[in-house]
């Protein structure tokens, strides 16, 4: 039998696993717990010396795949995409944990700034250690950058930075802003407490400022106006107010990660020139574990504040003690304030229980214990406020295996291709991409932004898809950082009206033996718009791949594309441009972000940063604010061709809502249409034929159109 009616089979057995109902019928074949994996992302950097060089410089990497070209601007509207060496680091620690804001664009002075452990050839000033930090500060969106010490002490060095601008409410002008950063300090082998430092931007060195209250350091003891809190490296922020904040983590012993109570909120203003810090708790009535002991909370809680402010979010992943059923599981802890942190409130969480959120739990596979009872894992996610003050996480999830608490990190564990990976990675048995929308007022709603088709490689010997982790191994134990997951990112404009969702996917066409797991990664971008009244959340036609570039909408960077590990959005954007036209609009966004790796994959040399800034622009259907067909997006970015390599035939398989015309458009290496197909489909399961004849071998792109809803799909023909 042919290799390709091989896969084909395959692909129809996978299609047949997803019912009209929705409902997946793959079964697990085991289970998993994550949290070895989960404390990955939390390696313990301590060292004290400078890491060795590369073994070859950053430069051209030969791609085993074909350079992108036909996802072509007949459907997508022209970014301006430009990767660009930014600056080194020490090694890949300060980027592992996607929840911290190393990267932040203040609209106020116009400026972005990136902070990070110094490279292993910066020196700083007055003392030289491998816990340098540096800002990174642009003015002009990142065509130029300037570098600025911000901290450099001879006992305490920095670890695992993030910060942003200060700028006093009113202020325009860049040389009287300040940029400031914090995180966890090392003292020798052993965590030691944390560092806050600022500088103001009207010079530019390698020395730290000598500044009062410059440069901070709180050891783990508490003073008069700081509790005693380690880990200071999620969530920053700094609102128009005048108010930076982060957010850190309180436990027994800070200097590890091992048993936790809560999080402190760490505010800090400008009084007479001179930065005072003061923090406030957050702590969970969470359910406590009956064997450890241990309250059941995620260490990377997630900060989020209006432009103003005046309303904020603080989201952890736990379970609340009061939970049962489907909600009793690793989910969003909402806490929220009103007045600017002076008070804060326990909001009512997703409900997962209720009938609204059937459409997602048929999606996940049931628990071990109960197969009438589905409870959503969540993994990665982020958050935002948008213009009408209401929260946005953006996640995905896992089948939950128990609901027991000494088990609630286990998950169900699918077969595919003689792979086990933590989704089945059929239609419907996938990582999806929600967002889950409200203020404690309401019920939360859920869009669905997208679906991926990728998920994490294991960060340890022996576990599924370890070999497939691009990075290489350290350490007596030979692991891996766990830096390849979808590294969610949420980043708004800063009127809150758009809402640019950013993740890590691979293209498993091009994947060895294509595997499922996140090889060769690069950057997928989806917009919303918020809107008004009754016509809300619409999620864009256009899903932009913003390290491996389209035709006409920028240029590749043979560093990043499908090497782009490690990277980071701005949670604010700069400002939206709307244009419209005949029954569609775009929208263009300059949207800054980062990606850090190293040529080879290396963890524990210096490290480079490549960033880019230039316009992303989405397309939506209908005049602003009118309401977009989620259905159709679902349809299309969940419909699958086989066989795939194919020859003369193949198929397209495509499940309805509704009875919907089918767009099919195949195009070439250059962009040139070849083929199409208009079909008139129905409710329920379609399987479309796609006319390959006379075609030679090579990469063609599929592009399926549904409604107002497209998506992009690679086929090989031979």
């Amino acid at each position: 039998m042919k290799k390709q009616l091989l896969l084909g089979s395959a692909l129809l057995a996978a299609i047949s696993a997803y019912p009209q109902n929705g409902r997946i019928k793959q079964k697990p074949v085991g289970i998993a717990n994550i949290a070895e994996t989960i404390a990955a992302k939390f390696a313990i950097d301590v060292d004290g010396a400078a890491p060795a060089k590369l073994s070859q410089p950053i430069g051209p990497v030969q791609n085993t795949f074909p350079a992108e070209s036909a996802e072509s601007a007949a459907s997508m509207p022209p970014s301006t995409i430009n990767w660009k060496l930014l600056t080194g680091s020490m090694n890949i620690y300060g980027m592992l944990v996607s929840q911290s804001r190393p990267l932040q664009y203040n609209d106020n002075v116009n400026a972005v700034s990136f902070i990070h452990r110094k490279s292993a050839t910066y020196t700083a000033a007055p003392a030289n250690n491998s816990g340098g930090i540096v800002a990174m500060i642009s003015s002009n969106w990142g065509n130029t950058f300037d570098s600025t010490c911000i901290w450099a002490d001879a006992t305490d060095a920095g670890r695992y930075p993030q910060g942003g601008v200060y700028s006093a409410p009113g202020n325009t002008n860049i040389a009287n802003a300040y940029v400031v950063g914090t995180g966890p300090t090392v003292a020798g082998s052993a965590f030691s407490g944390n560092f806050y430092a600022s500088k103001q931007l009207n010079a530019f060195n390698n020395t730290a400022s000598a500044a009062p209250n410059a440069a901070q350091f709180f050891p783990f003891a508490s003073t008069a106006s700081v509790t005693n809190h380690g880990w200071s490296r999620y969530g920053f922020s700094s609102t128009d107010d005048g108010v930076v904040r982060s957010l850190a983590l309180l436990q027994p012993d800070n200097t590890t990660l091992a048993s936790l109570r809560g999080y402190a909120i760490v505010k800090g203003v400008f009084n007479a020139g001179a930065m005072t810090w003061s923090t406030d708790s957050i702590i969970p009535p969470a359910l406590v574990e009956p064997t450890s002991g241990d309250k059941v909370l995620g260490f990377a809680p997630q900060m989020a504040w209006n432009e103003a402010g005046t309303v904020g979010y603080i989201v952890n992943i736990g379970c609340l003690a009061t939970a049962n059923n489907s909600n009793k599981g690793q989910q969003p802890i909402i806490y929220k304030t009103t007045n600017s942190g002076a008070s804060w409130s326990l909001l009512s969480g997703i409900d997962f229980n209720s009938v609204a959120m059937t459409p997602l739990l048929d999606r996940i596979a049931p628990t071990n214990a109960d197969t009438n009872l589905r409870v959503p894992f969540f993994s990665d996610f982020d958050i935002t406020v948008d213009a009408n003050n209401k929260l946005h996480i953006g996640a995905v999830f896992f089948s939950g295996a128990s609901t027991d608490g000494d088990s609630l990190n286990y998950l169900q564990q699918f077969s595919n291709g003689g792979e086990i990976y933590r989704w089945g990675h059929t239609p419907g048995n996938r990582p999806y991409l929600y967002d889950f929308i409200g203020d404690g007022t309401s019920a939360w709603s859920y869009k669905t932004i997208d679906s991926l088709s990728s998920e994490q490689a294991s960060p340890s010997t022996g576990g599924n898809g370890f070999n497939d982790n691009p990075w290489d191994p350290t350490g007596t134990n030979g692991s891996k950082t766990d830096n390849v997951d979808h590294r969610i990112q949420l980043g708004r404009t800063p009127d809150g009206q758009y809402i640019t969702f950013a993740w890590s996917e691979s293209d498993t066409l091009f994947t060895t033996s294509a595997r499922k797991y996140n090889s060769l990664p690069n950057i997928k971008t989806r917009c919303m718009a918020v809107g008004s009244g009754t016509n809300m959340y619409q999620v864009s036609g256009t899903e932009i791949n913003v390290t491996r570039v389209a035709l006409g909408t920028g240029v590749n960077n043979a560093s990043v594309t499908s090497r782009a590990t490690l990277h980071y959005m701005s949670p604010t954007t700069g400002s939206a441009t709307v244009s419209t036209g005949a029954g569609s609009y775009s929208v263009d966004i300059f949207t800054p972000l980062t990606v850090t790796n190293s040529n080879p994959f290396s963890q524990l040399t210096n490290n480079i940063t490549w960033y880019q800034s230039g316009k992303l622009s989405y397309s939506f259907s209908g005049a602003a604010g009118v309401g977009f067909n989620e259905n159709a997006l679902n349809s299309t970015s969940n419909s699958v061709i086989y066989p795939n390599p194919a020859s003369n035939n193949a198929v397209l398989a495509i499940e309805l809502k509704d009875n919907s015309n089918v767009d099919v458009t195949v195009m070439n290496a250059i962009g040139q249409l070849v083929k199409t197909n208009k079909t008139q489909g129905q409710v329920g399961q379609n399987s479309i034929n796609i006319d390959l004849s006379g075609l030679s071998a090579g990469v063609y792109m599929v592009n399926v159109k549904v409604g107002n809803a497209t998506s992009t799909k690679k086929l090989i023909v031979q």
